[in-house]
């Protein structure tokens, strides 16, 4: 089935590039750190954008209702039932947001830092970097929240987010 369209899945992986070309490129090395940050959120913008206009399982909506289940979600996984989604299971639409709102923070700690009003500022560098790493550690989560999804609900979802298309198979 038809699960995520071509922007959603355009804006998901090149997101994802750019985060991770950004967390090894040195800040001070060059310019090119900056603009992939800048190129990160504005995407990640396009996509809260496209979440208010879409009708189907990237609507910002829908993922606010599955993330609103999380908890009772993530104790039927500990129970050993859950349930297989069509979009967003609910820890994965959880994740989405914490992303989101983390790739938003580095961008405007990044590019505050540039103003004159905070230019040297210790504790904003500080912030950056530790709301950089934090980035990181749930981006390797929620790759391992996807892969063990897939196994665990037998359909593949780095899959999904590459064709657009969903199998499920139990």
């Amino acid at each position: 089935m038809r699960v995520w369209d071509r922007l959603v899945r355009s804006v998901h992986w090149s997101v994802a590039a750019l985060v991770l070309i950004d967390l090894v490129n040195e800040a001070g090395a060059n310019a090119w750190h900056r603009y992939f940050g800048y190129a990160a959120g504005a995407l990640v913008l396009l996509r809260l954008a496209w979440g208010l206009r879409d009708t189907g399982h990237a609507r910002l909506a829908a993922m606010t209702a599955a993330a609103s289940r999380a908890l009772p979600y993530a104790r039927s996984l500990i129970a050993g039932s859950g349930g297989v989604y069509v979009g967003h299971n609910p820890l994965g639409a959880v994740m989405a947001y914490t992303l989101w709102t983390l790739i938003l923070v580095v961008v405007v700690t990044g590019w505050a830092q540039r103003l004159d009003r905070f230019w040297g500022e210790e504790w904003l560098q500080e912030l950056h970097s530790a709301t950089a790493y934090v980035l990181a550690a749930c981006a390797a989560v929620h790759v391992c929240g996807a892969i063990g999804t897939s196994a665990l609900y037998r359909t593949n979802l780095i899959k999904a987010m590459i064709t657009g298309r969903k199998t499920e198979r139990r």
